[in-house]
């Protein structure tokens, strides 16, 4: 009984095969009939299908473009000029693309414009086109391409190019200090990758040059003076093939803060003296200049002119002199400009591209110390200097506006934040110290902060080493 079901049921189905063939075949008779020019039975003619715009890679992915460095370095990944190439399917000549710049919305409000070298293109021989995007050169700036031929309902859109800048360094280490002492004053394993993550926001790339490393001899401390003379014969031994964009960052001993001032006053004994210690400058003669007032307008140099250390606490001084052939009874004016020690220097650095990192108080307290994290403040900060920060005309507010800065032709910012009293939120303040926002460019005050500075400012034509 089960046996002749099973028969029964295969029966049916090859019979119903059968019909389904059979209608098949009187369908396709019929459309070949009613439709001559495209038969069902045809294997080798494909169904139609439009034209349509691909990007090639590496166009078809996101990526950075370094637009400050000479194009012929690396391209296609340098230069404010990008070539951007794709084709249609099926590839046909002498069809025509259409461009389109697309900009993203979170790009900063005073970005400029990208460019295209020209709005449409024709496909060659090969179905493919090209298109030629200018980028402008504001730091994180994001860009994509749209492309599309007529047929097509919207463009395709290109990977998204992210303007970077990038800059190249060399770490010097000064030769170890004498015996039996013998500190090592080289860079911590962890420095480059510190700096990192404070130029990472600001859009700058920090890399090795080709020469990445050299010594210099040891010195106890370094003079303005002397940095200077150090300054430039490093600058000649560290030019490579990455130069003007390198900067050498010389780890040193020792470069203190030097001030001058000038005392006067009204003298009614011969004998003169500053009225206060103040912390005595080991590193170059103290007295720029100690004179009495011989008659109206004319000037002479007192006599037994001296700096007297005080008896325990031999880091503070002061001045005395003798005013000669003094009358009784009568007041001279004197003046006495001197140099003092203001401070300990975390770093020294300028336009040039040599930072000198001054080490030798933390070496000297700890071996293990400075990290690349405890240098990364002083070192940001040169850096921020070398790369023109903070501008002399900056707007009021922008700068540190302490007198002590009045001298200087590099100034610091002076942004805080609303606290009592006000805290300072910039790596470019003037002082060492503080986390946090002390630690990166302030970015709050668009476009008039550090931050924004660094950000739209052209570095194409940077002239450090």
């Amino acid at each position: 009984m089960v046996i002749g079901l099973i028969v029964g049921i295969l029966a049916a189905v090859v019979i119903g095969a059968a019909i389904l063939a059979a209608a098949l075949t009187s369908a396709g008779q019929d459309a070949d009939s009613n439709f001559p020019d495209r038969p069902v039975g045809e294997t080798t003619v494909p169904c139609p299908h439009g034209t349509v715009w691909q990007w090639d890679a590496p166009h078809t992915t996101d990526r950075s473009q370094f637009v400050n460095l000479p194009a012929d370095w690396d391209p296609p990944n340098n230069g404010t000029d990008v070539e951007l190439q794709g084709h249609i399917e099926p590839r046909t000549a002498g069809v025509s693309v259409i461009f389109n710049i697309i900009p993203n919305s979170a790009n900063e409000s005073d970005t400029p414009a990208g460019r295209l070298g020209s709005a449409t293109a024709t496909t060659n021989e090969t179905g493919e086109a090209t298109v030629t995007l200018t980028l402008p050169v504001y730091g994180g700036s994001k860009f994509k391409v749209g492309g599309k031929v007529a047929s097509m309902d919207s463009p395709v859109e290109s990977g998204e190019l992210t303007v970077w800048r990038k800059v190249f360094y060399q770490a010097t280490a000064m030769a170890n200090s004498s015996a039996p002492e013998n500190l090592s004053f080289s860079a911590p394993a962890d420095m480059i990758t510190e700096l990192q993550g404070a130029f990472d926001p600001v859009f700058f790339k920090i890399e090795a040059g080709v020469k990445s490393s050299d010594t210099t001899p040891y010195q106890a401390h370094l003079t303005a003076a002397q940095r200077t003379s150090v300054g430039n014969t490093l600058r000649t031994s560290a030019a490579d093939a990455r130069s003007p964009f390198k900067m050498n960052i010389v780890l040193i001993d020792r470069a203190d803060i030097v001030a001058d001032q000038e005392w006067t006053n009204a003298a009614t004994t011969a004998n003169v003296q500053l009225p206060t210690y103040y912390r005595a400058w080991t590193h170059e003669t103290t007295v720029i200049r100690a004179q009495y007032e011989r008659s109206p307008g004319t000037w002479a140099n007192l006599i037994n002119v001296q700096e007297i250390f005080h008896s325990t606490q031999t880091h503070l001084a002061y001045i005395s002199g003798q005013i000669p052939g003094f009358t009784a009874g009568s007041t001279v004016n004197v003046r006495i400009r001197y140099r003092y020690q203001r401070g300990n220097a975390g770093g020294w650095g300028g336009t040039t591209g040599t930072l000198f990192m001054c080490i030798g108080r933390q070496r000297r307290a700890n071996a293990a110390s400075p990290t690349g994290a405890e240098l990364q403040q002083a070192l940001t900060h040169e850096t921020g200097h070398a790369l023109g920060l903070v501008p002399t005309a900056a707007p009021a507010g922008w700068r540190d506006t302490d007198p002590r800065d009045n001298g200087y032709s590099l100034r610091h910012c002076g942004y805080k934040d609303t606290a009592t009293p006000p805290v300072p939120r910039c790596v470019m303040w003037f002082m060492l110290g503080g986390g946090g926002p002390r630690l990166r460019f302030c970015s709050s005050n668009g476009p008039n902060d550090c931050a924004h500075f660094l950000m739209r400012t052209d570095y194409s034509s940077l002239s450090w080493i």
